[in-house]
């Protein structure tokens, strides 16, 4: 009886943790949108010689990151999916994993092309180092991302 109660515990747990393509689409753009927002929150308060908006507007913003990773790519498993090794895979979600990052690959490099060039030519200097930590990040969640976005189950 105990045994029964603790299996139909673990599938509900299981159950709460997925989430539904239209609610994993929500996260991911909530959660790309926090980093872009921490970057603007950055350069407003450098531009406005104010930091308290950089921290204040920052701080919030990398709660919500922090909250929105969790939520999207840690308690889903695409975190995990993405960033597992082959052999820990079967044959379609390897097929799914190699598209997710031959996507991600494609627009990381578009991404990081604009960004480097775009500072070059209007700010005339090279990239911060926060907007060079948020686009490690971005590379580290785009596979995931795309997963998440475009699998009807995951």
């Amino acid at each position: 009886m105990k045994s029964e109660n603790l299996n139909k515990n673990q599938e509900g747990s299981k159950m709460k943790q997925q989430l539904s393509k239209t609610e994993r689409k929500t996260w991911i753009v909530v959660n790309i949108t926090s980093i872009i927002l921490i970057v603007f929150f950055f350069y407003l308060g450098q531009m406005i010689d104010t930091p308290v908006l950089f921290f204040a507007g920052g701080g919030t913003f990398l709660i919500i990151t922090i909250i929105s990773f969790v939520r999207v790519f840690i308690n889903t498993g695409l975190w995990k999916m993405a960033h597992s090794n082959k052999n820990s895979l079967d044959e379609r979600q390897v097929q799914v994993i190699l598209n997710a990052m031959k996507y991600s690959y494609s627009i990381f490099t578009i991404l990081i092309i604009t960004i480097v060039y775009g500072f070059a030519l209007v700010n005339k200097s090279p990239i911060n180092v926060l907007v060079a930590a948020c686009l490690l990040y971005i590379a580290h969640i785009l596979p995931a991302a795309i997963i998440g976005w475009s699998e009807k189950y995951v």
